[in-house]
């Protein structure tokens, strides 16, 4: 980043400052007087080791915390949205209108949560509403256009915290009305079976959106930071007396190598130091972020292949063309007798 250039050059600037001084005071005094301060700036051996066991344990630590949201919680996420789908496509494996819409709503409301599950980790770090719109983490306009989103769905989540997960709400309650509709086969299994993957997927979305709200401890962070400067600013005094030194007494040899590593180690320090920062939040949009879209393809071509498969798998035949499905049943209701006065008249 620009800072970091802006860093290395002020390095080069310390480093010119002590090697004038330097330079300027080696008249006066003897070699042994500067072989003993070359030795003691050599502390920032010790100061490397030190900063990169630190910061190797803090960049770690975010990427198994990055690695942990993809293949765990994320990829769980749309696992579930898949089971469902192909379930739908065994229950509902026509061509009629009802059931191309049973089975596409469910699609859409899983791809739903999905995308607003990226908008409410943005709004993890926004402090405002003009950052959140920049962010798009308010805006639905893009939703209604890829049409994951009607506009009465848009309104009732208006104002709504943790919108993604208001999508598995909607989901529950539509399989809890097929089943009294008798629209599905065994209606109680079904609705314990859909009942938790609601909550499973509910579960994925609000363990996401906890790690992503919760930081590093600042002191442990502040350490890591100082400790990486602190190596920054003793490289650049001890690359100060070398160059001084070397001037003195035209013995160039220690100066190419001091120049390398005064601006290399900045590079490499700041940007480990970014790269914790850049993927804390993988939801975002910047270049080494998860891509919605990707994630969006994926499940529409997986689900839509479930859905096409189950309209014409491999048994029918011209004689028998339709597939194999469950006859739907009523949910069996038992009524309490005492609640009746059957004597009444």
């Amino acid at each position: 980043s620009g800072y970091c250039w802006v860093q290395i050059l002020l390095l080069w600037l310390a480093a010119g400052l002590v090697a004038v001084v330097v330079y300027s005071i080696l008249f006066s005094v003897n070699d042994k007087t500067v072989e003993s301060l070359q030795t003691g700036l050599r502390i920032s051996d010790t100061l490397r080791t030190l900063a990169a066991f630190i910061l190797g344990f803090y960049l770690e630590k975010t990427i198994n915390i990055w690695w942990t949201l993809r293949h765990d919680t994320l990829q769980q996420l749309m696992n579930i949205v898949d089971n469902m789908c192909l379930r739908m496509a065994i229950y509902f494996p026509g061509n009629s209108y009802d059931d191309r819409h049973a089975r596409e709503t469910i699609m859409r409301y899983g791809i739903l949560s999905l995308a607003l599950l990226f908008k409410d980790a943005r709004e993890v770090d926004v402090w405002s509403k003009e950052e959140a719109e920049r962010a798009g983490a308010l805006n639905m306009k893009d939703l209604l256009e890829e049409r994951l989103l009607t506009k009465r769905e848009a309104r009732l989540l208006e104002n709504v915290p943790a919108k993604s997960q208001m999508c598995w709400v909607w989901i529950s309650s539509l399989f809890t009305k097929w089943c009294l509709d008798g629209r599905l086969p065994d209606p109680v299994g079904n609705q314990n079976m859909f009942l938790e993957y609601s909550e499973q997927a509910r579960n994925a979305i609000s363990t996401i959106l906890a790690q992503l709200n919760m930081q590093f401890p600042l002191s442990y962070s502040h350490l890591i930071v100082f400790f990486s400067k602190l190596y920054m600013i003793i490289l650049s005094v001890e690359a100060g007396v070398t160059f001084g030194s070397s001037l003195h007494h035209t013995n160039y040899a220690d100066v190419i190598s001091k120049c390398f590593i005064l601006t290399i180690a900045p590079i490499l320090y700041q940007g480990l130091l970014e790269i914790k920062e850049h993927i804390s939040n993988p939801f975002r949009d910047d270049i080494t972020d998860y891509s919605f879209k990707m994630f969006h393809a994926r499940l529409r071509n997986e689900c839509t292949a479930f859905f096409k498969c189950a309209m014409d798998p491999p048994y029918t035949s011209l004689e028998d063309p339709e597939p194999a499905v469950l006859p739907p049943q009523f949910i069996e209701r038992q009524v309490n007798t005492a609640m009746y006065d059957f004597d009444a008249r």
